[in-house]
């Protein structure tokens, strides 16, 4: 069974092997957690945000999870992150809901299509120290 965190404060510098996906709103978010939990792995969290705390969790510019926070998201302001946190800030002001969903390399296409399905957008999966963009599933 898949289980839901939402809004857990759990800062993270770069989600490893997950899937990212904005989403319109929480009955789009649970049905398809609902359509996942068939055939994803037993136990697995997926992590929620919305709103202002979820903003705040986000926190793009690391100022609110101390120096190393901070530190970290100084660096990826650098690269390609600074897009990607940016379009991910705009989503949850715009009143968006931001899934982080951990799968396996093998399972990407299938979760970002699930995704899809259930209106979602700026798809984008986490590997080990890689991102990558999900179009089209």
């Amino acid at each position: 069974m898949t289980t839901l965190e939402d809004n857990v404060d759990r800062f993270l510098v770069h989600p490893t092997y997950a899937l990212a996906a904005l989403l319109p709103d929480r009955e789009h978010v649970d049905r398809m957690i609902e359509a996942l939990s068939s055939g994803v792995e037993s136990g697995v969290l997926v992590q929620v945000m919305h709103g202002q705390d979820g903003l705040r969790i986000l926190d793009q510019r690391g100022t609110g999870h101390g120096l190393s926070g901070w530190f970290h998201r100084l660096l990826q302001n650098w690269t390609y992150y600074e897009q990607i946190l940016g379009l991910y800030s705009e989503g949850l002001t715009g009143g968006e809901f931001l899934a982080v969903i951990p799968c396996g390399p093998d399972e990407r296409r299938r979760i970002a299509s699930a995704a899809l399905s259930y209106g979602g957008h700026t798809l984008y999966y986490f590997g080990f120290d890689t991102v990558e963009s999900v179009l089209g599933a």
